[in-house]
């Protein structure tokens, strides 16, 4: 009977020590959230590192302070934001059906960070789009009106404000919980809420249909309007470069051409010439349109699968994947609006080559940096 009860009690103390690992109730494979979990370290110090850098380089340079500049530090702000939670986040992958901490505390500091960040980051983007949509098709003294200081101030809080709403009025009213969500093994929402479902469709609207709408509204407009005036460009060019008209005309055109005169005497025709100019505006508006293509299309494939998963209770075993997709965006987004900028190209590689002293006009505390250096 001894031998028979130290064998009962064996059996149950291996079954207590094993079930925290084997029994986790984890929709994900252990070996799985080990690899998404390196994705979400990779992008903790990727996002981290880039949004950094584009807030540092506005604070040193005065160049980049400008009304569109400050939607884009903006945005990196919300991804730097974003960005703290990913350390936490992939402790949460990690572990085994508990917070493996001793207090929650990070887990729902985290899930804070990781939503309103997201939402913030959302809103910022459309923010961009809409402000590059009004720079080039309304008039300066309209653009100046729409974007005055207090203005952009108050469409910057607004990134900020609506998304704190959207994550923290739910709760406030009884309709889901954040934290530890031992299914997902994230801090986020918890699905096992009983109004849980209900608090995920409150993401899924609050965050992504409306910078969507904003952003394809806005560049799609701006592709309207550039298609146009590229349009009239070519028209234009082509009855100045047409050779129907008298000599008087045709000189006109080749004054007005820089390339005109040069390109005749090399053997070109006027005709030749003309062509030329429709091919350049051809490629201008290629580009363009490949750059808005690009951002618009980053947008949308790196964040709706995880607000598409959240709307849809069925695929809630895909969230993970969809937010591990989505958190790549705050590490793109440095690249997207500042890389490809020529002036804060300059301003960062100065940055990374630690030449502060040709940054151009420099900052006032950067002079004072550099007085105090001599």
């Amino acid at each position: 009977m001894a031998l028979m009860s130290m064998n009962n009690t064996s059996s149950i103390m291996n079954v207590t020590t094993m079930e925290p690992a084997t029994l986790s109730p984890s929709l994900h494979p252990y070996n799985v959230r080990i690899g998404l979990a390196c994705v979400w370290i990779l992008a903790a110090v990727l996002g981290l590192v880039g949004n950094s850098l584009v807030i540092w380089s506005v604070v040193l340079s005065k160049k980049l302070r400008t009304v569109t500049n400050a939607f884009v530090v903006n945005l990196s702000l919300a991804d730097f934001w974003t960005s703290l939670s990913y350390p936490w986040q992939a402790v949460a992958i990690l572990s085994h059906g508990s917070w493996p901490l001793a207090t929650e505390v990070p887990c729902y500091i985290a899930a804070v960070q990781f939503y309103t960040g997201l939402g913030t980051s959302l809103y910022s983007l459309a923010a961009i789009a809409f402000n590059r949509f009004m720079l080039v098709t309304q008039i300066p003294a309209t653009y100046s009106r729409w974007y005055s200081p207090r203005k952009v101030s108050a469409m910057i809080a607004a990134t900020w404000v609506i998304p704190s709403i959207v994550f923290f009025l739910p709760p406030i009213l009884g309709i889901g919980d954040f934290g530890y969500d031992p299914q997902g093994s994230t801090c986020t929402d918890k699905d096992g809420h009983p109004r849980g479902p209900e608090y995920n469709l409150a993401h899924s609207l609050g965050f992504f249909p409306a910078p969507l709408l904003i952003i394809i509204g806005a560049y799609t407009a701006l592709y309207i309007h550039l298609k146009r005036h590229f349009r009239k460009q070519k028209r234009r060019r082509t009855q100045q470069d047409s050779p129907t008209r008298d000599n008087k005309a045709v000189g006109k055109s080749t004054v007005g051409l820089s390339i005109s005169t040069e390109s005749t005497g090399q053997g070109m025709s006027i005709n030749d010439v003309a062509n030329c100019n429709r091919r350049e505006i051809s490629r201008q508006q290629l580009a363009i349109t490949k750059n808005l293509f690009m951002v618009f299309s980053i947008f949308f494939l790196l964040v709706a699968p995880y607000f598409i998963a959240l709307a849809v209770p069925s695929s809630r075993t895909f969230a993970l994947y969809g937010a591990t997709i989505t958190i790549l965006n705050s590490c793109v987004n440095p690249i997207i609006y500042t890389a490809k900028h020529p002036q804060f190209k300059l301003v960062l590689r100065k940055i990374l080559c630690c030449r502060y002293s040709q940054i151009p006009e420099p900052s006032d505390w950067l002079k004072s940096i550099l007085s105090r250096r001599k």
